[in-house]
């Protein structure tokens, strides 16, 4: 039998939102999060655009920013994964083509179940999604400022990540908000089994 350890933050917010997940156990079981808690935050408008649209070169500024945390936290290096970065590029991809923000793909899928089917076989895993936060910068200050998205970038048991990036020009509003969110972020922790 499997001990779930769960826990879900979301921000719904006037053009931002985040969303944090974290279980450990058996690599092919998924938790049920708990009902997701809201926290308002201001707006960032303007003519922002991210340092790059390129994936890669955003997975490398975030992983950059999450070390210096952890860092200071007490906490070893995470490294990228492949893996984990093909499945956090791929739910990004998801959440910003079909239209939807949450950790549960279009297609049912679980984070677990993500980097299951990319080929990691995990111990422990954990996944942090935002939308509309215009540079890794703020995206990674939003996530710091939230008490869930901070247990994830700091839980020392991690070892690997995987982030994804998508900056969707042509977006459309999610039902129920006013605009579109344009960019898509995914982090996807993890340790091997």
């Amino acid at each position: 039998m499997r001990t779930a350890h769960s826990f879900v933050l979301a921000t719904a917010v006037c053009g931002m939102i985040l969303v944090s997940l974290a279980f450990a156990g058996a690599a092919h079981a998924d938790p049920t999060p708990a009902a997701p808690s809201v926290i308002y935050l201001p707006l960032l408008t303007g003519g922002q655009t991210p340092p790059s649209d390129e994936p890669s070169a955003v997975a490398a500024e975030i992983l950059a920013l999450v070390n210096a945390e952890r860092a200071a936290a007490g906490c070893g290096p995470l490294t990228l994964d492949t893996r984990l970065t093909a499945a956090a590029q791929s739910h990004s991809e998801d959440m910003a083509t079909n239209n939807f923000f949450d950790h549960v793909g279009s297609n049912g899928s679980s984070p677990g179940a993500r980097a299951t089917a990319a080929g990691y076989n995990w111990r422990t895993v954990g996944e942090n999604i935002a939308a509309g936060y215009t540079s890794a910068e703020a995206v990674m200050a939003g996530w710091m400022g939230s008490a869930g998205h901070r247990d994830n970038i700091l839980n020392c048991a991690y070892t690997h990540l995987g982030v994804g990036f998508v900056y969707q020009p042509d977006d459309a509003p999610l039902a129920g908000v006013n605009w579109p969110y344009y960019r898509y972020w995914t982090q996807l922790f993890a340790a091997p089994r």
